[in-house]
């Protein structure tokens, strides 16, 4: 049985052991339960549970990459990452009253203007803007929709343009 806190492909790190790897032959988790990791030593990723049929496809010192077969309901899987339990993003914001304003701002910025600076003397989202206009790490649901969905059409570091919603004109940063 595996238990995945996100989505990535069935490769996976195991902390490995001190016996002989056959190409063919699986081996099998021997303790309760075994930490899965992205990399050796890095993030845990999930855990496999004892029993657990793996196949080595790669060798680490002390570390072995590992492929497991098993069986998960479809429903369970997405293609979209933005979909996966636990998925965050970060984002600045600049916010006004006016759509005149707004793109008044965002030509500043795209001259080479810094989008914290006039965050703070512009956006009328005041929290936000003494940060630079840093509204921190959040998920799908948190803010509306509109807002959500600018941020995630962004590549990192890129500035949209003018974004409309209830609370006023956006002009929007993707930082995470």
């Amino acid at each position: 049985m595996v238990k995945m806190r996100r989505m990535g492909c069935l490769f996976l790190l195991l902390f490995g052991s001190a016996c002989v790897f056959g190409q063919a032959n699986p081996l099998y988790v021997k303790v309760k339960k075994e930490n899965v990791r992205a990399e050796p030593n890095g993030t845990k990723i999930g855990e496999v549970l004892s029993g657990t049929a793996v196949t080595v496809v790669e060798r680490r010192p002390n570390w072995v990459k590992v492929q497991l077969t098993g069986w998960v309901w479809e429903g369970s899987l997405t293609a979209d990452a933005t979909t996966v339990e636990g998925f965050k993003m970060r984002a600045s914001h600049i916010l006004v009253e006016t759509e005149v304003e707004a793109n008044r701002i965002l030509a500043q910025l795209r001259q080479g203007a810094d989008f914290g600076e006039l965050a703070r003397q512009y956006s009328v989202d005041r929290a936000s803007g003494a940060k630079g206009g840093d509204v921190g790490t959040f998920t799908r649901g948190d803010f509306v929709p509109a807002f959500e969905e600018a941020v995630l059409q962004l590549k990192m570091e890129e500035v949209g343009g003018v974004v409309k919603t209830a609370l006023g004109y956006h002009i929007i940063k993707r930082t995470g």
